[in-house]
């Protein structure tokens, strides 16, 4: 007979697991306090990915890891554990873990572009009709990478380059007219034209800025764009020769790229400096678990699940 069942005292093995779990749960908190907010960005020149501080931009580690090479990446964004990157010329969006290890792609595309993550939706522009793919459209997939549909942006936002979450619905930046940036219902209904002006030409990355108003940036028009959040309207902009991604620091200033990598530019002095040497494309923020804390955890895991097997058998 059990001597501890007798006593009413916990069993050690029982004793053991809540120990256990409890550890886990400072685990949890220690990874949750060292996991690293980064800016990612895909050099396409070099075919690597780069870290920026989303506080003052400076480099952070210019060889996160190596991308496909002649692939043209444009968007590297974290999906949960993975981070995807989309090939422009590659046709389709590589996944990865936190590592860089490859593992799997989505393909059935053409020309991919820009990227958003929106709830549980990911949506990936694509200009093209090779393998299959729908022409001028954005594609619909679940965080598995599942497909879950497209819908035409012809005639409205053709050559669509970007995509951002706004106000219940979708913002599509387009490359050529008819519309610089167009509004459509998360499900692809036009709601119309969101920003459609001389101000802006091939926009490609869009943006939030810090006070709720729209990052647009515009390469041939050259220059970063300050739209009005409600009607799109321009409210400011900087010059920004080839731009094409975008996002506001944690200090105020702007972190854009260009075919020659990715400046700041400082709204005291208003001018900018280029603090990365490379093939700049679209700028994500990400969370990255350290490695050290990532490895901890799926020991500590390994062990929970070993006492409670164990706890079973008495």
């Amino acid at each position: 007979m059990d001597f501890f069942a007798i006593r009413g005292a916990p069993h050690p093995m029982k004793k053991f697991s809540l120990l256990l779990t409890a550890s886990l749960l400072l685990l949890l908190s220690a990874f949750q306090a060292s996991a690293q907010g980064v800016v990612l960005m895909p050099d396409s020149t070099n075919n690597r990915l780069v870290a920026f501080d989303p506080m003052n931009g400076s480099v952070l580690t210019s060889n996160m890891f190596a991308l496909a090479a002649g692939a043209t990446p444009l968007h590297a964004l974290q999906v949960s554990s993975e981070i995807w990157v989309s090939e422009q010329i590659g046709d389709r969006v590589a996944r990865y873990d936190f590592s860089g290890n490859f593992l799997g792609a989505i393909t059935g595309l053409d020309n991919v572009r820009g990227m958003a993550l929106i709830g549980s939706t990911v949506y990936v522009t694509n200009a093209g009709t090779a393998n299959g793919a729908p022409g001028n459209a954005v594609v619909m997939y679940d965080t598995s990478g599942a497909l879950l549909g497209s819908f035409p942006t012809a005639g409205l936002a053709p050559s669509p380059f970007s995509v951002l979450g706004h106000q219940g619905g979708i913002l599509v930046g387009s490359s050529s007219a008819n519309d610089d940036i167009h509004r459509f219902t998360l499900t692809g209904t036009s709601v119309g034209t969101f920003h459609n002006s001389a101000s802006l030409n091939f926009v490609e990355q869009l943006a939030f800025a810090s006070n709720g108003s729209i990052l647009a940036a515009g390469f041939s028009s050259n220059n970063i764009a300050f739209l009005d959040p409600n009607n799109g309207n321009l409210l400011s902009s900087f010059a920004a020769a080839g731009a094409r991604g975008v996002y506001q620091l944690g200090n105020g200033n702007i972190l854009w790229t260009s075919g020659a990598g990715a400046s700041i530019y400082d709204v005291r002095t208003q001018t900018s400096s280029l603090v990365y040497a490379g093939g700049g494309r679209f700028l994500q923020f990400a969370t990255i678990p350290e490695p050290s804390t990532f490895a901890i955890l799926g020991v500590g895991a390994l062990l929970l699940g070993v006492a409670t097997r164990r706890s079973r058998k008495h």
